[in-house]
């Protein structure tokens, strides 16, 4: 294929960025340019700054090599983001890209996550216009089918004070039957999921592809490291919605049969109560909630872990935390919801139990422990799913292809 010329719009960008949504654009962007294509951001910087209120970290301040940022600017500062999540758009933003666009000539224009930048995709002449669907934001304005606690949205109604609810800035645009976001016409939709492309589908919205989403190689291949696997992994968010709670109960009930320890890295709201729950349940000496880990710990971690654990209790997409475990050749256990068992297939040397249920977690363990044996196998089969569907590679050639078609 030809040397092509893109533009990304996503509201987070390196080194404004945090959520998988923004690091898959890192990702992507970084592999076009290594496949030789021109690659153009357009993010804000204003949206980090009101979200974060913290200057971004060294981690992700790492240059993106031939990846043309164009930060968004404005005097209204972190009102700008408040006021496009009220209103819908950025008017500044948007005349903004308008000129990108015409300056640029891009072959593709390639909408991600936009809330509280540029709310409404709009459908820009004489270029292709590709939107990726990372969550839910087309028909959820708090993007994740949550309401406040732990219950998934099945029936939406009320939108805008459930909002108000999460102590969030409303979204006067989608309020009652303009809730759903509609796509201009010409648009293509990519969904990294079956799941969500279904979900988006009762509220008539069509996914023209799906395209599971992808995570670079290690850059440490070495599997003699993978040595004493004696460790159940959370990693994530410390939050009711992704279940650590569930998990550690689950782990209490199967104490007497499996010797594994358990690690909930991460921070969040349940921290504290996790730790004093450890306490409570007497599992002082194998159960650990360090909080956040550095890189080189956090490597070291993952090297003991015989299973990485995804106790989800909400509609969770295609987490690259999954891809990445995968691709260290470690196999994944993780609730019956959403998207997950679209990952976590047999052939990965995956497993799923039923959600907010923690003696199908403790079973999934106990199974693990008993299966001891046949930890390399399933190491070597979660690689191998890696290779054959969450590479660089296998992401890319289906992308372009998609792209060629369109």
């Amino acid at each position: 294929m030809e040397t092509l010329r893109f533009l990304m719009v996503s509201t987070h960008f390196s080194p404004y960025s945090f959520g998988g949504d923004a690091v898959l654009v890192d990702y992507l962007a970084k592999e076009l340019v290594k496949s030789g294509h021109e690659v153009h951001v357009f993010h804000s910087p204003n949206a980090y700054r009101l979200v974060r209120k913290v200057p971004p970290t060294a981690s992700n301040e790492a240059a993106i090599d031939g990846v043309a940022r164009h930060p968004h600017g404005s005097p209204l500062g972190r009102v700008e983001p408040v006021l496009a999540l009220t209103t819908g758009c950025s008017v500044k933003a948007m005349q903004r890209l308008r000129a990108l666009t015409k300056d640029l000539r891009p072959d593709v224009v390639h909408w991600h996550n936009t809330r509280g930048f540029i709310g409404r995709p709009e459908a820009l002449p004489g270029v292709a216009s590709l939107y990726t669907a990372h969550d839910y934001y087309l028909v959820c304005p708090r993007s994740n089918l949550l309401r406040p606690g732990t219950a998934v949205c099945n029936r939406p109604e009320l939108c805008q004070l459930c909002v108000l609810r999460w102590r969030k800035p409303p979204q006067l645009w989608r309020a009652g039957r303009w809730r759903v976001i509609r796509l201009p016409s010409g648009f293509k939709v990519i969904s990294p999921s079956e799941f969500l492309a279904s979900r988006l589908g009762q509220d008539k919205i069509t996914v023209d592809t799906v395209l599971r989403n992808f995570v670079p190689k290690p850059r440490e291949m070495d599997r003699e490291r993978r040595t004493g696997q004696n460790l159940i992994l959370f990693l994530g968010l410390l939050e009711p919605h992704k279940g650590p709670h569930a998990l550690l109960e689950g782990f209490a009930l199967c104490r007497d049969k499996q010797g594994f320890k358990l690690m909930i890295v991460g921070e969040g709201s349940l921290k504290s109560w996790l730790r004093n729950r450890v306490n409570e349940l007497r599992l002082g000496d194998r159960v650990e909630v360090p909080g956040y880990l550095p890189k080189p710990d956090l490597e070291r971690v993952l090297n003991q872990a015989a299973s990485l654990a995804i106790p989800s209790l909400w509609f969770e997409n295609s987490p690259l935390v999954v891809l990445e475990a995968f691709s260290k050749g470690i196999p994944v256990m993780g609730s019956n919801l959403g998207g997950l068992p679209e990952l976590l297939t047999p052939e990965s040397g995956s497993l799923t139990f039923r959600s907010v249920d923690p003696e199908g977690i403790a079973q999934s363990i106990v199974e693990t422990w008993n299966g001891r044996h046949r930890l390399e196998e399933r190491s070597r089969m979660a690689r191998d799913a890696y290779e054959r569907l969450f590479s660089p590679e296998h992401y890319l050639t289906k992308y372009l292809s998609f792209i060629k078609m369109t």
